[in-house]
């Protein structure tokens, strides 16, 4: 199928129909596909891959411990 019958088809579909929800949802896919999508910096990747190697190594801490330590540190 070309892109032009794609489209005639995808158009054809959305003047059928009657469901809100549905619009919706395409018109939420069409701002997706133009909105800008954050690109990772290489520090940023590498925090998040040290941030795996830790948790393949069982390094990590439980939410709560994370909270409890949240609430010591705005005390300060």
């Amino acid at each position: 199928m070309s892109t032009a019958e794609l489209k005639e088809k995808i158009i054809a579909k959305i003047v059928a129909t009657d469901s809100d929800e549905l619009l919706e949802h395409i018109a939420d896919l069409i701002e997706f596909e133009h909105a800008e999508i954050h690109q990772m910096s290489p520090g940023e990747i590498e925090a998040v891959n040290d941030g795996l190697e830790q948790l393949k190594r069982g390094e990590r801490v439980s939410h709560e411990e994370v909270k409890r330590q949240t609430d010591e540190w705005l005390k300060k």
